[in-house]
This record gives C-alpha cells, structure tokens and sequence, in this order.
C-alpha cells in the first residue's frame, strides 16, 4: 500500500503483526479465568467442607476453619503454622497423604496437671513484686472429707471447701516450690498458677502444661480438633497441639511433638512409627493405645512419664472359643494387674474370660520407658461320666482365639454273634470290639445293644480304654422276637458331652450280621428233657441210698449205746467178786497172783 494526502502508510505485513497479537492478548484474557479454574482444582471450599483433590502444597499460613477432607490420590502438604478451629474433622481417606512439616495447633486446648501426694511444682514468675500470693486454680472443689494441705515456703494453706487457694509468697525472683500433702481418692487438677502482687509489673499466668513438676501427670481434658488418618500421616519435626488423632491408616512421627494430642488411637488395622518424639500430656493414662494387632514401632521417644504408660495394646475382647459347654474356665496373671477370673463356656463352647479393660492390656510400656507383658495361663477343666478332662494353655493375645479340652472317641468297631441263628428266650453270645480313637481315657464306659432303636436284653457291658487302646468285650443276647435281627451297639453317652456327640463317639456304631430267631420245637427239646430226667432219676437214687445208709447208721449207733449199760453192770458185778476172792476156774488170775507173790 502507498501512502495518500501525508498519511502514514502501513504494511500489510505491519498490520498483520498487530492483529496477531491483539488476538494473543485477548486469547490470555480468556484463558485467565481458566488457569485459576485448573489451579483451584486442586482445593475446593463450598462454605462448609474443604476437599483437596489433587497435589496440594501450603507454605504460608492457612487457617482450617471448616471440615477437610483429603480425597485418594491427593496429598497436602503443610509447611508452615497451622491453626484448625475447635470442633473440626481433618479426615485422609484411603490412599490419600497428609505431610505436616509446620505446626498444626487447636486453637483451645485444655488441659491440667494431676497432683498427688508429695507432688512438687517449681515456680519462678521473675522479678514482679518482693510480696504477693501465689493463686492455685484448682479443677473442682475439694471435700470436706478430703485432706488437702499446699504449702510454699513455710507458709501451708488447707484447700478443703476451696476451688482455689491463695498462699502468701515472695515474687521477687526467687524460685518457688509448691508441695502437696493430700489424701484423697479422687484425680485432682492444677489448670494454672497465678501470681497476685500490687507492684507494678504485670499479673503472670502459668497453664498446666507449661508446669514445672516432679510426681505430677499432666491430663487433658477434651481435644480441640479431630484427625482421623485412613491413608497415610507423616509428622516431621513438627507439633501437633489438641488432636484427637486416630490412626487405621499408616501413620509416622519423626522429631515430632505431640501436646494435648494423646492418646493416639492405633486400630486393627493401622501402624504407627514414633521415633525422637515427645509426647507432652494425655486425655487418658496412655500416650498410644493400640488396639487388637495394630502395630507399632516406638523408639528414643519421651513419653508423657509419671503414671501415664507410654503406650499399651487394649484388645477389644478376650473370648475363647472350645469344644465344649460347661467347661470350667480358670484364668490367672490377666492383663495390667495380673487378675484373676473364673467362669463356664456356655452351650456353644464360648466364654469371655476378660471383663475388664485392665484384664484386656496385654502389653504396656509404662512412664518410665520399661517393657511388660502379661503372663497369663487358662486351665480349662470339663468334668463327665467318664472322667475329667483338662488342659492348661496360655492366654490368646488376640481378641477370639481356639482352644481344646483333650477328649476321648470311643467307636464299637465291629460285632460278631458266634452264630447266625439262635432261639428265642435263650441267650446268644458273641465279641463286641471297641476302641478309642481320642486323646484322653474313657472309665467306666457303658454300652447299649438296640434292634431298630429298641433296648435289648444284653449282659451288661462296661469298659474303659485309654487313648489308641482297642478291647473285646463278650455280649449275651436275649430276645423273645421271632425273626431275622441283627444288634447295634453304641456307647452310653455322658448328658455333659451329648451337645458335641460328634465329637466323642460314631454315632452309627456298629451292627452285628443278621440273626433268625427262631421258637424251639418240642421234638428238638425232648433229647434234653430225657437227659434231665436221667439226671433227676441218678440223683433221686443217690439221695435214697444216702438216705438208707444213714438210717443203718443211726439204728446201729442206738443199739451200741442200749448195750452199753450191761457191760458196766457186770464189770462192777465182777469186780465184787474179785473182793471176796480169785475165782479158781480161771487159770489166768492164778498166774497173774503167782507172779505177784512169787
């Protein structure tokens, strides 16, 4: 183009150039609303939730005043000092991270020292006045049935009626011991210490957990925020003030502190790895629980102390399932205090043989940093008709656990009657072989003989057998039905065990080969008949000979004695005749005189 009337002239490709970045400009223009749209993808507030969704990164202060919400995938990080306003829910869900490298601090915390008997507190609020009070807020008011002496210096107050007690004190620089002398059942708390003056400088004010103590326990109360960790938590060389943190997720503290954010909840579920950390003050007596078979891993860490544990596993329940209702359960040396407990499996096999929380920690390092754990043992006794059966295991560490009383199996293995025909009213013996299969003796087993479920007129059959012994046993059976039979027999089963018959005998048993019972005919019993009347006839004739002789004898026994008499008579007659003179036909007395005299 050429210039006209002085006019510049323009280019074509001048104008080309022009255009082309109008069209830039107004290309930027649009996409700047849109470039927001992308970055604030990331991090949603809809005035009541906050949802990160993406990569998330504060550096600078960012206050959480509503619920927030890290979704799976997304991870915020937070570099720098965080406030969260009391009541809210900081939630990671599943596989998503929450990275906290500055501060993330309730804006409430409440919390107060325990004290006990001869606890001390060191004071020294600086030079503010060279006389003063000291003020010690207390947590309620102390009863009259309570005694409860403070003393500063020489200067001893009685707080019995009181919430909190005034004591006069030096406050010119000079460090201050307070000393409790209580006794007192109940957990009393110091909120704070206050120094009351008319000097000029200003009233100071010490919380509970800025408390120098020896013998204390600092507690607090409530939590100002929640922080439930589903995903994954990493705390490095950062402080986690009033938290009521909750871990199923993974979950690690490294150079981390956590004040008023105890006690950490580990789930089923959930891990937790604290190294270099310090845990000041809990709403509980623990700095952790973990709960069942979470896991943790805990190392150069400084616990709460005094009488709050470092951290302990509480099991949800300690219920053991056996193999039998009724069995006596007999625990000893239970969780935290070694407890003691008795108690029956009900009709399932089932007993809780831990009823409290404290019988429910089965590991705990305490204040002091030192490692336990219980030790525990269950005597499980079940007592029957056969016999008491009893096993001693150690106490599951596991919310259910499996456990079994040792018992016998007792199966009729076979029967065999010695023949396969037999007369009804008269007896039929045979072998009957048992056994017992189980881990435990069986006394005094009794054994049932039936035909199609009805008792049988058996000799009686009583055994025992100790584990993996097999006996025979002789049977005698009587029937008086006429007919093709064939006998069961099964074991007599305690009333105790009958609820898990299965599990001590074969409730088939066994069953002997058929039997046909038949009426014994006149012609076959006449062989019999005759031999008895034999028998009858030879003693009928044994028993009249035995009788006749025994008249012979008692007749020629009477006549001996009848004759007896006589014989005395003439020996006496004889002797008279002796007196008066020898009788001269009788050789023998002239002999036996001659010999005499001669």
């Amino acid at each position: 183009m050429y210039r006209t009337d002085g006019a510049k002239s323009i280019t074509h490709n001048s104008l080309h150039l022009i255009m082309r970045t109008a069209v830039s400009l107004v290309c930027l223009l649009l996409m700047v609303p849109l470039l927001g749209t992308f970055s604030a993808a990331e991090m949603t507030n809809d005035g009541t939730t906050i949802t990160i969704t993406g990569n998330e990164t504060w550096d600078s202060a960012n206050p959480i005043d509503l619920d927030m919400t890290v979704s799976p995938g997304a991870t915020l990080e937070i570099n720098d000092a965080t406030t969260v306003t009391e009541g809210v829910t900081i939630t990671v869900e599943p596989d998503a991270t929450l990275v906290i490298n500055g501060d993330v601090l309730g804006e409430d915390l409440d919390a107060g020292l325990l004290v006990y008997d001869d606890t001390e507190i060191n004071l020294n609020f600086g030079d503010l006045s060279e006389t003063g009070q000291v003020r010690i807020h207390l947590d309620h008011v102390i009863p009259s049935t309570a005694m409860f002496n403070i003393t500063i210096g020489n200067e001893t107050r009685d707080a019995v009626g009181l919430d909190q007690v005034d004591i006069p004190a030096s406050l010119n620089g000079t460090p201050l011991v307070v000393e409790f002398d209580i006794y007192y059942f109940f957990s009393t708390q110091v909120s704070s210490v206050q120094a009351l003056h008319s000097g000029s400088g200003s009233t100071a004010i010490i919380d509970a957990e800025d408390l120098d103590h020896i013998g204390g326990s600092l507690k607090w109360n409530t939590a100002s925020f929640a922080l439930d960790v589903q995903g994954t938590l990493m705390v490095n060389n950062a402080t986690i003030g009033g938290a009521d943190l909750t871990c199923s997720g993974t979950c690690s503290m490294s150079e981390a502190t956590a004040t008023g954010s105890a006690p950490i909840h580990v789930t089923d579920t959930g891990s937790l790895t604290v190294d270099a950390s310090v845990f000041e003050g809990s709403r509980t007596d623990e700095d952790i629980i973990v709960h069942d078979t979470g896991e943790i891993t805990y190392t150069d860490t400084s616990g709460t102390g005094g009488f709050t544990d470092a951290w302990i596993r509480l099991l949800s329940q300690r219920v053991l399932h056996t193999n039998a209702g009724n069995i006596t359960v007999h625990a000893t040396g239970l969780g935290y205090f070694g407890s003691t407990l008795d108690n029956l499996t009900d009709e399932s096999g089932h007993v809780n043989f831990a009823l409290s929380e404290h019988a429910r920690i089965v590991e705990w390092v305490d204040g002091d940093g030192v490692y336990h754990e219980e030790d525990a043992e269950i005597l499980l006794t079940l007592s029957t008709g056969w016999g008491d059966y009893a096993t001693t295991i150690v106490a599951p560490r596991i919310p259910v656990a499996d456990a079994a009383v040792p018992l016998p199996y007792i199966n009729v293995k076979s029967i065999s009657m010695e023949d396969n025909k037999g007369y009804t009213n008269m007896g039929l013996s045979g072998d009957v072989i048992v056994e017992n299969t189980g881990s435990a003796a069986a006394s005094g087993v009794d054994f049932w003989c039936y035909v199609d479920g009805v008792d049988q007129d058996t000799s009686q059959l009583v055994t025992s057998l100790a584990p993996g012994e097999t006996k025979t046993i002789y049977v005698t059976w009587r029937t008086g039905t006429v007919g093709v039979q064939s006998l069961e027999c099964q074991p007599l089963i305690p009333s105790i065990l009958k609820p898990i018959l299965d599990e001590v005998t074969n409730v088939n048993g066994a069953t002997s080969q058929d039997v046909s019972w038949t009426v014994e005919e006149e012609g076959e019993s006449q062989p019999w008949l005759i031999f008895a009347l034999v028998v009858l006839v030879l003693v009928a004739g044994a028993w009249v000979v035995s009788n006749q002789a025994a008249k012979a004898a008692i007749e020629k026994s009477k006549a001996n004695q009848e004759a007896e008499p006589a014989e005395d008579k003439s020996y006496l007659e004889d002797d008279e005749i002796d007196a008066d003179g020898v009788e001269e036909d009788d050789p023998e007395s002239e002999e036996s005189t001659s010999d005499v005299w001669g």
